[in-house]
């Protein structure tokens, strides 16, 4: 009896003693979490710690270049030492974050971690540039509290024991955060990187070269290194090395890729081709060498290929929106397809055209494409003082042919009718050229058109002959250059030379943004007309245009079916004293095979004599058979 009390009074005195220690222990915790848990969270991508800061500003422009939206944000850890850390995006929920960090690590090879902290501390310690002054160390100001990595300042319980709550509570940056900052090795890689996308690329290339002396058994720096040639085509020097790579390793998977793609590089298609047959007989169902199937078929003008290769990637890869977006648009380009396009021009003088414009296309062999054409324009205008009245119905049909004769030409040619004002034959033929990856140039000649741009033509039965000559050029998926010139010859009551127009217009654009895609354009457009026979001018035309233009443009995809878009911008002519302005919204539907889209524009100036204010209102609706 005695011994089981004895037994019972010490499980209580037990009992009691861990209720009275812990008590304070348990609250000192329970205050701290929620002291943490005040501030909203927000998940952010992030992807390197540095104690130095112009190797952390090198790396926020890096990113910056890439696409990314990145920031530079000052946080200490348990021992009171600042670092600065880059990260990308501030996001909601963790798997928004997750996916964000998954897209980051596939586009740039960097590591990253995903982390939470509190939007009041992101915004207290953001730097938007260098000259932002470094803030209070939490260490000193709290003496010895610090930022959760989860939430803001958060200062201990006065007089609680702390031991075993968990350490990010109680400071801005973990040890694992700490060991996220970047080697030396990937700062000069980032270094070679940013040196190059600057136009360095003899500085660039010196430091791969370098970091190879030191680091030769790194196949992934080989890699990069002799892509980078690639891309600069240093083709020699990486042939060079490719060869060295093969001889060594007759099956390496990363130096076939590279073999495959120096072939398309060097026009060799079917040698690039049976490197990557080589390659997937040695590790079948690889994606990135079917991924390089596709595209090498897909520039080198295969477009049954090309659209083969894509579709067993999808197959493997049904998430790959890269190889879903280039297929889409071999299947839309290739596939035969119809296009209906409405529009409404409101122009002065209470002057109506009304079109509606129909395109069938189709492939008839692997190389050549054919089109119809037909539209039907209606033209009216109400008679006024010293305004003739316009009645009239336009019909034009046209057979177009497009031949790939290489991969990078493509010879065009067609022929056409149109009666209503003029009638008789029409006919055109030219070429579209790639000259180099970024752009294409183009010559067109049309003969015999019928005149509808300047309304009043329409009574004389006019007609146009014209020579045209086309650049068209993105750079870096970046910088836009479009060049245009134009001659034009027109004529009255069929036969009748009226007079010449000679035009030039020149566009350079600028991506500001990539999503929602941004741009902003300069251009400068400049016409000058002569009349045949100054006595005799029924139509009148502007002599003298020098227009300076500067405009933007807006495009988001607000889901997979949806896309919105507007664009505007403001005109100076030279030759007028006003300054004029246009713009408007648009809206694109895809659903599956069909694709809807709608748009309004206005603008202040008609261009035409007279001026006056315009208005167009255009649909279409294309379907992929």
């Amino acid at each position: 009896m005695r011994k089981s009390t004895i037994i019972i009074i010490f499980l209580l005195t037990v009992a009691v003693s861990r209720l009275f220690y812990s008590v304070p222990f348990a609250s000192a915790v329970e205050d701290t979490v929620a002291a943490a848990q005040k501030n909203e969270l927000i998940w952010t991508v992030r992807v390197a710690s540095f104690k130095d800061a112009d190797s952390a500003w090198a790396l926020v422009d890096y990113l910056e270049t890439e696409g990314f939206k990145a920031v530079l944000v000052r946080l200490f850890d348990s021992s009171g030492k600042m670092w600065r850390v880059v990260q990308i995006g501030d996001y909601p929920t963790r798997g928004q974050a997750r996916a964000a960090g998954k897209v980051f690590g596939k586009k740039t090879g960097l590591d990253y971690v995903v982390r939470s902290m509190s939007a009041e501390l992101l915004e207290k310690r953001r730097a938007a540039s260098r000259t932002v002054p470094l803030p209070e160390n939490p260490m000193l100001q709290d003496g010895g509290g610090a930022a959760g990595n989860g939430g803001g300042p958060v200062a201990p319980v006065a007089g609680a024991d702390l031991k075993g709550a968990p350490e990010d509570l109680f400071y801005e940056l973990n040890q694992r955060d700490v060991l996220q900052a970047m080697s030396e090795q990937m700062q000069d890689v980032l270094l070679a990187r940013i040196m190059i996308r600057r136009g360095f690329t003899s500085q660039g290339l010196r430091i791969y070269e370098k970091l190879l002396k030191i680091y030769p058994g790194d196949f992934d720096l080989r890699e990069e290194y002799i892509g980078v040639l690639l891309d600069n085509q240093e083709v020699d020097k990486a042939a060079m090395l490719i060869n060295a790579w093969l001889r060594d390793d007759p099956s390496s998977a990363s130096a076939l890729r590279l073999e495959a793609r120096l072939r398309l590089l060097t026009g060799d298609y079917e040698q690039q081709q049976d490197t990557l047959g080589y390659l997937l007989r040695l590790r079948p169902g690889d994606t990135d060498s079917i991924s390089a199937k596709a595209y090498g078929r897909q520039d080198a003008g295969d477009w049954l290929g090309a659209i083969k290769s894509f579709s067993e990637l999808i197959d493997r890869e049904p998430d790959n929106s890269d190889a879903r977006q280039a297929l889409s648009g071999l299947l839309m380009q290739r596939r035969p397809q119809l296009e209906l396009t409405p529009s409404v021009y409101l122009q002065p003088n209470d002057t109506i055209t009304t079109t509606m414009g129909g395109n069938f296309a189709m492939q008839l062999d692997n190389l050549t494409r054919g089109e119809v054409y037909y539209s039907n324009t209606g033209i009216y205008r109400p008679a006024g003082v010293g305004i003739d009245k316009i009645d009239k119905d336009v019909n034009q049909l046209a057979f177009i042919f497009k031949r790939e004769i290489t991969r990078t030409f493509i010879a065009v040619a067609g022929i056409g009718a149109h009666d209503g004002t003029a009638s008789g034959l029409s006919g055109t033929a030219g070429f579209d050229w790639r000259v180099h990856a970024p752009g294409t140039l183009s010559f067109m000649v049309d003969y015999a058109d019928p005149w509808l741009d300047e309304p009043s033509a329409a009574n004389y039965k006019g007609q146009y002959n014209q020579l045209s000559l086309t650049y068209n050029g993105f750079y870096d998926d970046t910088w836009g250059l479009f060049f245009n010139g134009q001659y034009r010859q027109y004529t009255l009551n069929e036969d009748r030379l009226y007079g010449h127009r000679g035009v030039l217009n020149v566009i350079l654009t600028r991506r500001l943004l990539s999503d929602p895609d941004v741009f902003v354009s300069y251009s400068f457009y400049r016409s000058k007309f002569k009349y045949e026979d100054s006595t005799y001018t029924p139509v009148e035309i502007v002599p003298n245009e020098a227009i300076h233009t500067i405009s933007t443009s807006f495009s988001k995809s607000l889901c997979d079916v949806i896309v919105i878009e507007a664009s505007g911008g403001v005109r100076a002519d030279e030759f007028k004293t006003s300054l004029s302005y246009f713009g408007g919204p648009s809206l694109s539907l895809r659903l599956g095979r069909f694709e809807f889209n709608t748009g309004y524009e206005y603008s202040s100036d008609s261009g035409q004599v007279g001026g006056g204010e315009t208005q167009l209102i255009r649909g279409g609706l294309k379907f992929v058979f």
